[in-house]
């Protein structure tokens, strides 16, 4: 359950070295703080790493997501080495990791949003949506304010409700952002990508049928899960489980699902 880091060094003639683990100044593998508790360390993994100036001293500092939603950097020490320990990110009032947060697979992107000259920080997650922690420190000691959400979180519906491409409105989950001006006409612009589950009804059935069949379908699901009640240990009945995972297989006779994702871009105003 360890998170690395790897770089692609860049060579003159415009092509890179193949990957290697980004190490710290103490020559061991970068790897974000342990969350605490028991269980499955999530703040260690799933990171997604920027590049930025962080506190403005001159050299690239990496920030970094990971599965449980929170931020964190570590700070660069020039010639593309960091420090080995990283910090939380900064709330509004201090290192509050739990306030600094989206719901899962944070995806740090830091752009001067408001045009008051530093960084703030904007953020996807796994339920998707596109969220911004505004700077309310300086360009040298950032300190970020309570998340704003920018693009409500669709969640994981399979093809929103409808069937193929042209009932999509807009972003799906697992969302990733990148902001820009990509017309050129002064005002940021963002990119969200996505994955969505696009759902097509199967060779000899309308929509209507379709739609009829995954409501029952969705209703023996839903039959299935109630009888998945934990028991005192934790652990589930191996029969509801089995049960369960039989039903789930009869989906892909109910209905044709296909994974993708898209890039949206919602320009600004």
């Amino acid at each position: 359950m360890a998170g690395l880091f790897q770089v692609l060094w860049g060579k003159p003639d415009r092509k890179f070295g193949k990957a290697k683990v980004l190490n710290g100044s103490d020559g061991e593998p970068l790897l974000l703080p342990s969350g605490g508790g028991g269980g499955a360390d999530v703040t260690k993994i799933c990171t997604r790493a920027f590049a930025v100036d962080l506190d403005a001293d001159g050299d690239l500092d990496l920030v970094s997501g990971n599965f449980r939603g929170t931020f964190a950097w570590f700070e660069g020490l020039g010639g593309g080495k960091f420090a080995a320990e990283s910090k939380w990110i900064e709330g509004g009032s201090g290192l509050l990791r739990n306030e600094l947060q989206v719901d899962a697979h944070s995806d740090p992107f830091l752009v001067d949003w408001d045009g008051d000259g530093d960084f703030d920080l904007l953020s996807g997650s796994a339920q998707g949506g596109a969220f911004l922690f505004p700077n309310e420190g300086t360009k040298s000691a950032p300190r970020f304010g309570a998340r704003v959400t920018l693009l409500e979180p669709a969640g994981h519906a399979p093809g929103g409700g409808g069937f193929g491409e042209a009932q999509l409105k807009g972003p799906g989950a697992s969302t990733r952002v990148w902001a820009d001006d990509i017309d050129g006409d002064g005002k940021l612009d963002l990119l969200v990508g996505d994955s969505v589950t696009l759902q097509f009804p199967l060779e000899g059935n309308d929509e209507a049928k379709t739609r009829e069949l995954l409501t029952a379908w969705d209703a023996e699901q839903a039959k299935l899960m109630e009888k998945m009640v934990p028991r005192a240990d934790g652990s589930l009945d191996e029969a509801a489980q089995e049960a369960w995972q039989k039903h789930y297989e009869t989906r892909k006779d109910v209905v044709r699902e296909e994974m993708t994702g898209f890039v949206w871009l919602l320009r600004g105003k």
